[in-house]
């Protein structure tokens, strides 16, 4: 009976932080970023580690088109992917971007795939010396990834 007394503000300021929630907070913004076909080389297989299976899938090319972002997708990188005991597959791409106006910008993709469609949900960061893509050192960019041809498309968005 003595802990309700100690409890009992708890409770209140609980409340009140509830209650400064919003029913339906405002989404944030979109911004389509690009499109993206990554074309991969033959995968090597690393083996079975701890965690899962590892493959190594080369990057060998591709290119990419938006409205802010367009250019080739150079043979730098490769997607570190770990297939999961439990049927997940975790992506970890690193790969190198030359805009067509001769900017390098170092791209790293990080997915999960949660079903057998081969669909793979990406965060992506970037980085950049290149003053006309500084904002995308800071974008917050997210998209998805599915299997094509040749390796893979990917669809980028940012939060405005």
């Amino acid at each position: 009976m003595r802990l309700l007394p100690i409890f009992t503000p708890l409770l209140f300021s609980f409340r009140a932080a509830f209650a400064a929630i919003e029913a339906n907070p405002t989404p944030p913004g979109l911004q389509f970023l690009y499109n993206a076909n990554i074309t991969v080389g033959l995968s090597v297989d690393v083996g079975k580690i701890p965690a899962g299976n590892v493959t190594v899938i080369p990057v060998i090319g591709g290119a990419l088109i938006g409205p802010k972002v367009s250019g080739k997708i150079l043979a730098i990188g490769a997607d570190w992917g770990l297939a999961t005991s439990n049927g997940y597959f975790l992506s970890d791409i690193r790969a190198q971007i030359r805009t067509m106006d001769n900017a390098n910008i170092y791209v790293q993709m990080a997915g999960l795939s949660q079903g057998t469609d081969g669909l793979v949900y990406i965060r992506t960061t970037f980085q950049t010396g290149d003053k006309n893509y500084w904002w995308l050192n800071y974008a917050f960019a997210f998209g998805t990834m599915k299997p094509s041809g040749t390796g893979f498309v990917v669809d980028m968005w940012h939060l405005t």
